[in-house]
């Protein structure tokens, strides 16, 4: 199994969990801050209002009345919410994005001359609207799937790059256009750099981010390496006549780097707190298993960065650890009866005399469990209006009897088919438990039989496999060596593929199926979910595959203790 990443909510055994407002009170508090920029003191407030107001441009009343953006101002305002996504501040402005891309859908569904004014606008169009969720179809970028053609224009790095980007949004298994686009830019962008022919130093650098692994870039991974990389003359070639022409480079990244430094400091109050339940949950004082509360963390913050989502993320973290220790449990920490002794306790839900727990670290793991369960029950209980314990415990319970599935078939030497496999393997992850668990606290109503349809179950499934198959690709070597199977050893016993190379790919690219299988539900409109709840399980794709880029997220965390550093524990200095 070794397990040890979800993405979910878990609250604070021995802390009794108060109102959000009371248990987590430091976001007004830094909010309030100010900061010296320059010669002048202004507040985030201050910033943000002052933004808001240039983003409104110099439109005379009847313009504002209409809210709408001029077909001319089209290119510059795509622009301007890519660079807003890219600095990770995009969420306090998402009317004002919603209103640039509802006319900029317009103009595409009339093919307007302006979305087709350049191929970096028609390109960006294409991903934000596609990605917010309007039709669009992919054959309208057909045209550059041929290198040549593209060529015969002004062939540019940064024009690459968006169609790049754009081809990466491919939800569908026909849309070859994208397909192509995607392998003659990916060659085009290596080659330039193992040419060393891209001069500016940060788009060298943004260049190597992208290549490395775009699926496993996160929002806040993002924001914090553009900031890095952010470059002030970005907008240099707009007309001056621009409606954005008052609004200058300076304004985002000052607003972006206080967001940052707000949400850095969030981070480090809630890693405290986490740090205490850790504590009274007495999971030090296991003699086994994984030291992961930092980096488990670190994924929960990666998840939910808003500030005002403390309570999510260290319930979330708490979470993540508990799967970690259980999974550990299962692994090397306790004996086969053991194991099945917990999943009783658990199947009880009841407090038991210390002696009737079967060892020290069943106890421990099942009080831990138990007071976290109860208390997160209570308050997911009040933002949902009825009471969910029930269901959560449920879910536990159908986790470790996953785990039990596992640890019988590799103890027993069972040999299981590819097919068998995938339809038992992703539901010992904990991502179900622990998306479902967090999705309770977004402000979203969610009811027993919207958490038990297709589509929700969908959801699930999808990120969860993407999570074991990424899991094998990265482990197999150590599972093989400890006579436990994986998706790799499999496809190679089953004569599918010939070499460990062969079977890798062909799991990578059944993992970029359910990836796109993922889109294709969190992207559609008017489905039974609102996109604020299916968007953390596409961002937990994106996480899970940023954990496995290199090694699994636990013994070989070298570049993610490096991120861990820049996301955590460095501030950005105000200074542009």
């Amino acid at each position: 199994m070794s397990l040890a990443f979800t993405i979910g909510v878990t609250p604070f055994s021995g802390h009794r969990v108060g109102c959000l407002s009371q248990t987590f009170p430091v976001v007004k508090a830094i909010a309030k801050k100010s900061y010296a920029i320059g010669k002048s003191s202004l507040t985030t407030t201050d910033l943000l209002g002052e933004l808001k107001e240039k983003l409104k441009g110099e439109e005379d009343d009847d313009s504002r009345a209409a809210a709408t953006v001029p077909p001319s101002d089209i290119p510059s305002s795509l622009c301007i919410i890519d660079t807003l996504e890219r600095l990770g501040v995009d969420r306090h402005f998402q009317s004002e994005i919603d209103t640039i891309l509802e006319d900029t859908y317009r103009l595409w569904q009339k093919k307007h001359k302006v979305i087709y004014s350049s191929v970096t606008t028609h390109a960006m169009a294409f991903r934000l609207l596609r990605v917010k969720g309007y039709e669009v179809s992919s054959e309208e970028l057909a045209p550059y799937a041929d290198q040549e053609r593209v060529s015969r224009q002004t062939t540019d790095v940064a024009m690459v790059i968006e169609l790049y980007r754009a081809a990466y949004e491919r939800m569908y298994e026909d849309e070859s256009g994208l397909e192509k686009i995607l392998a003659w830019t990916t060659t085009f962008l290596k080659h330039q750099l193992q040419s060393n022919s891209i001069p500016d130093k940060k788009l060298h650098q943004l260049v190597e981010f992208y290549l490395k692994n775009y699926n496993g870039i996160t929002k806040r991974i993002a924001a914090r390496r553009n900031l890095d990389l952010y470059d002030m003359s970005y907008y240099q070639a707009l007309k001056p006549t621009d409606r954005f022409s008052n609004l200058c480079n300076e304004d985002f990244l000052v607003f972006a780097r206080h967001d940052f430094n707000i949400c850095q400091a969030q981070n480090q109050k809630d890693l405290q707190q986490l740090q205490r339940w850790y504590a009274d949950c007495r999971l030090g004082t296991l003699k086994y298993g994984r030291e992961a509360i930092l980096m488990c963390y670190f994924l929960a913050s990666l998840a939910m960065e808003d500030p005002e989502l403390s309570y999510v993320r260290v319930a979330s973290a708490s979470n993540m650890v508990l799967v970690t220790c259980f999974d550990d449990f299962f692994d090397v920490g306790g004996s086969r009866q053991e194991s099945y002794k917990i999943i009783e306790l658990v199947k009880e839900w009841k407090e038991k005399p210390v002696a009737e727990y079967g060892s020290k670290e069943a106890e421990i793991l099942f009080q831990a469990l138990y007071n976290t369960v109860n208390e997160v029950a209570e308050m997911a209980g009040v933002e949902q209006g009825r009471g969910v314990k029930g269901f959560l415990v449920e879910l536990w319970i159908e986790m470790l009897l996953a785990m039990k599935i596992e640890l019988d078939t590799w103890t027993d030497g069972v040999q299981l088919s590819l097919d068998e496999y995938m339809s038992k393997s992703w539901m010992s992850t904990g991502c179900r438990i622990s998306l479902l668990m967090s999705s309770m606290f977004l402000g979203v109503k969610l009811s027993e039989e919207m958490l038990r349809s297709e589509e929700c179950s969908d959801l699930c499934r999808h990120v969860s496999i993407v999570r074991r198959l990424l899991n094998d690709v990265t482990t197999f070597e150590r599972e093989r060596k400890e006579n436990k199977g994986s998706s790799v050893s499999i496809l190679i016993a089953e004569g599918r593929s010939a070499t460990e190379e062969e079977a890798i790919a062909e799991i990578k690219e059944v993992v970029d199926y359910y990836t796109r299988k993922q889109k294709q539900i969190v992207y559609k409109q008017a489905t039974i979910f609102p996109r604020k709840f299916k968007d953390i399980f596409l961002e937990g794709c994106k996480i899970i595959s940023h954990m496995y880029s290199s090694s699994d997220e636990f013994t070989s965390p070298q570049q993610l203790m490096a991120d861990v550093k820049s996301l955590i524990y460095e501030p950005l200095t105000l200074s542009s």
